[in-house]
C-alpha cells in the first residue's frame, strides 16, 4: 500500500525524444493560420448558441509570433519539470510548454492515467502553429489550441491549507486576459484538482473561450461515456449538426467507441438537464479515467481520430508508430465554436477533478445508457458534486489570492509590462499572480513605456512583431519616430485593415532604415509583380528567414510565374531547399511548368514538417498528378471523407 501524506512539489527534469521547436517567426501574421468559416448550423441550433458562435472570433494571432520552424528530427532532451505528489498520485508538469500536465501516475492503481506521448513532436495545430499531443492542456483564447501551448508559464509553489500546491499563471495576449490554474492533491486523495480562474483586467468586455483538453490512451475497446443522449457533431466539412447518441440510423457506429469512426470528428455533448458534469474514458477491463467539474464548465467533448488511414497517419505523425489516443475535453461554452462575454473587471472560476475510476467490465460492455449510468455512479462515488463545489468554495476563500511561497519557473515578461501600461492597481491580484520583469521580447516595450529611446533602439530587434492593442497603439502614436516605431505603427494599421496608413508607415520605416520587415509589409499590400520584387529585396537582407522564402514562392505562383519560382528554389541554400514546405512549392511549380515526372519524384518522398491540421494541399497536388488514383498512405492526412475515393 502506498503511503499518503501532504502534497509536496519538487523540481526535476523529464527525458524525452523531442523535435527542436526552433525560433519564432519575425513575420507578423495578419490573418488566421487556417480558415474558420461560419459553420453551417443545424436548423435547431438555439438562438443563444448562434449568438455566441457569431461573437468573438479571433481574426489574427497577433501580437504573438508564429512558431513554425520546428523539425522532425527527434533527439533525447531533458525538459524542466515540476512534480506534485501526495503518495497516491504523481502529477508531472512542464512549465516551459504551457504548463502541460505531461503525466498523471496513480501509485495505488499502478498505472498512468493519461496518454503520455512517447515523443515530443510539434505540429501545425495551434493558434500560433506549434502544438504537441498528450497530457492535460489549458486552452484560453479562441477556437483552437492556445497560444500558450509551446510557451513558458509562470509557476510557483503556494502553501495551501492541506499541503503545497502548484500554481500556473500567464497573461494571454490575444485577449489580454489572465489565466490562473492551481493544481492540488489533498492528503490521501486520488484526485488531482485544478482550480482555475480567468481575470479580465480591463473595464471593457472581452470574449471568453476556455477548454481543458485531456489526451487518453485509446484501444479498439476504449469507450467514452457521459450523461448525454445527443451531441453537436463537426466533421471538418463546415457543418455543425445535432445528432442522437447513439445514432438510431447507424447502430453499427456507436461513437462511445472512438475507433468505430472511419474519420476524425468532434462530438460536443448536449448536457442540458442530463445530470453531472463529467466525462469518462474506460477500457474493456473496467479501468478508466474520469474528469468532472463544478458548474462553471458546462461543455464536454470527445475528439476522435477514428480508425481510418488518415486518422492513423495523423496519430503516427504526432506520436510515432503504434501510439493511439483520443481526447476528452471540458469547456466554458457548449461547443468550441462559441465565445461567451466576460464583463469588464470580471473574474470567473471553476474546479476540475481528474483521476482513475474502476467500472464493472460487464457494465462497460453493456448498452449505452447502462454504461453511462455505471460511469456516472463511479464518478459520483469518488467525487461527489456537492463535495467538489465545497472544494471550490474553499479554494476561492482561502487559496486563490494566497501569495506565492516560491516561484520555480518564469513565464513571459508581458504581464509586468501590460500592468505598467494600464496602471490599474487592482486589475490583477498581484500578490497571488506576480508578474516579474523578464529579459525577453517584452524588453523593448518596457523601454517604450519608460521613454528610453536609446534602450528601445538597442533592443528593438528582439520585437519584430509589436503589440497591437488599442492601448499600445496610442503609446506608439505618441512615441518619437524611429524605424521600429514606424514599423510598429504600420503593423497596427495593417491588422486593422487601414492599408493606406500601413503603407505610409512601412515607407517611413524604410526611410529610417532599409529593413526586411517593412519591405515584407509593403509586399503584402502590393500587386503581384511589385510584391515579388519587394520580397526579393527583403530576402537579400534576411537570407536565413524561411518565412520570407515561403511567402515569396507563394506569391510567384499566385502571379503565374512558376518558372521564376523554380529558379528561386534552385538558388537557395541546401537546408532551405530541403525543407518540406519548399519542396511542396517546388512540386506545385514544376507541375504548372509541365514537368510532371520531377514533381512526382518530389511527392514520392515528401514530408511537410509544418503541414496544417485540415490542409488538403497534398491530396490536391496528388490528384493533379495522378487523377483517379488512390492517395498514398504517406500523403493521406484527410480530416473528412469529402474527397474519399
Amino acid at each position: 500500500m502506498a503511503s499518503t501524506s501532504a502534497a509536496t512539489v519538487r523540481r526535476t527534469t523529464v527525458t524525452v525524444r523531442a523535435a527542436s521547436l526552433g525560433p519564432a517567426s519575425p513575420l507578423p501574421r495578419f490573418t488566421r493560420l487556417r480558415r474558420l468559416p461560419y459553420p453551417d448550423l443545424d436548423p435547431g441550433a438555439p438562438a443563444d448558441m448562434r449568438e455566441r458562435i457569431a461573437y468573438g472570433r479571433l481574426e489574427s494571432p497577433l501580437p504573438y509570433r508564429i512558431q513554425e520552424d520546428y523539425d522532425r528530427s527527434l533527439r533525447e532532451v531533458e525538459l524542466p519539470a515540476c512534480v506534485l505528489e501526495n503518495g497516491r498520485l504523481r502529477a508531472t508538469v512542464l512549465p516551459t510548454l504551457g504548463g502541460r500536465v505531461w503525466s498523471l501516475y496513480d501509485v495505488v492503481r499502478g498505472r498512468e492515467l493519461l496518454f503520455r506521448n512517447p515523443v515530443l513532436q510539434f505540429a501545425n495545430f495551434g493558434l500560433t502553429n506549434a502544438w504537441f499531443a498528450g497530457g492535460i492542456e489549458w486552452n484560453l483564447g479562441s477556437t483552437g489550441h492556445t497560444t500558450l501551448s509551446c510557451r513558458p508559464m509562470h509557476v510557483a509553489v503556494v502553501a495551501g491549507p492541506d499541503g503545497d500546491l502548484l500554481r500556473l499563471w500567464e497573461w494571454e495576449r490575444t485577449r489580454d486576459l489572465v489565466l490562473q490554474v492551481d493544481l492540488s492533491l489533498p492528503p490521501g486523495s486520488d484526485r488531482l484538482y485544478a482550480s482555475t480562474r480567468v481575470v479580465n483586467p480591463d473595464p471593457e468586455e472581452k470574449p471568453l473561450y476556455y477548454w481543458t483538453n485531456i489526451a487518453v490512451s485509446e484501444s479498439p475497446g476504449t469507450r467514452v461515456l457521459t450523461t448525454a443522449d445527443a451531441a453537436w457533431r463537426t466533421e471538418y466539412n463546415g457543418a455543425l449538426r445535432r445528432v442522437p447518441v447513439p445514432h438510431p440510423d447507424h447502430p453499427d457506429v456507436d461513437i462511445s467507441y472512438p475507433m468505430a469512426s472511419g474519420f476524425p470528428a468532434d462530438y460536443f455533448y448536449d448536457l442540458q438537464g442530463q445530470g453531472g458534469l463529467h466525462i469518462v474514458a474506460v477500457e474493456p477491463d473496467g479501468s478508466g479515467f474520469a474528469q468532472t467539474s463544478t458548474r462553471g464548465l458546462r461543455g464536454r467533448k470527445l475528439f476522435l481520430w477514428g480508425s481510418g488511414p488518415a486518422g492513423s497517419r495523423w496519430q503516427e505523425w504526432l506520436c510515432g508508430p503504434g501510439a493511439r489516443y483520443a481526447e476528452i475535453q471540458a469547456g466554458w461554452c457548449p461547443t468550441q465554436l462559441e465565445h461567451d462575454r466576460l464583463a469588464g473587471g470580471a473574474r470567473v472560476s471553476w474546479t476540475e477533478a481528474f483521476g482513475g475510476v474502476d467500472l464493472d467490465p460487464g457494465a462497460v460492455a453493456g448498452g449505452y445508457d447502462h454504461a453511462c449510468a455505471a460511469a456516472q455512479a463511479a464518478v459520483t462515488e469518488v467525487t461527489d458534486p456537492d463535495h467538489l463545489e465545497a472544494v471550490h468554495e474553499r479554494w476561492l476563500g482561502e487559496v486563490a489570492d494566497a501569495a506565492v511561497a516560491e516561484q520555480v519557473s518564469t513565464g513571459s515578461g508581458w504581464g509586468q509590462v501590460e500592468l505598467r501600461l494600464r496602471n490599474f492597481p487592482d486589475a490583477v491580484p498581484t500578490q497571488a499572480l506576480p508578474f516579474p520583469p523578464v529579459d525577453d521580447d517584452s524588453l523593448p516595450a518596457r523601454h517604450l513605456l519608460d521613454g528610453d529611446a536609446q534602450g528601445l533602439a538597442i533592443s528593438a530587434s528582439r520585437l519584430p512583431v509589436p503589440p497591437v492593442s488599442d492601448r499600445w497603439r496610442a503609446v506608439l502614436e505618441e512615441a518619437p519616430d524611429s524605424a521600429w516605431v514606424h514599423l510598429a505603427r504600420a503593423v497596427n494599421a495593417h491588422v486593422r485593415g487601414e492599408r493606406a496608413r500601413a503603407a505610409e508607415q512601412y515607407d517611413a520605416s524604410l526611410r529610417e532604415d532599409e529593413n526586411p520587415w517593412a519591405l515584407r509589409g509593403l509586399a503584402l499590400l502590393a500587386d503581384d509583380d511589385r510584391a515579388c520584387d519587394l520580397y526579393a529585396r527583403a530576402r537579400q537582407l534576411r537570407q536565413d528567414c524561411r518565412g520570407l522564402v515561403v511567402e515569396h514562392l507563394e506569391r510567384l505562383l499566385a502571379a503565374g510565374r512558376p518558372g521564376a519560382c523554380v529558379d528561386v528554389i534552385a538558388a537557395l541554400d541546401p537546408a532551405m531547399r530541403a525543407h518540406g514546405r519548399t519542396r511542396l512549392l517546388e512540386a506545385r511549380a514544376l507541375l504548372e511548368e509541365g514537368d510532371r515526372e520531377h514533381a512526382g519524384r518530389i511527392l514520392d518522398s515528401l514530408v511537410v514538417e509544418d503541414l496544417a491540421e485540415g490542409d488538403t494541399v497534398l491530396g490536391e497536388v496528388w490528384d493533379a498528378l495522378h487523377p483517379g488514383e488512390p492517395l498514398p498512405g504517406h500523403l493521406d492526412f484527410r480530416m473528412s471523407d469529402a474527397g474519399e475515393r
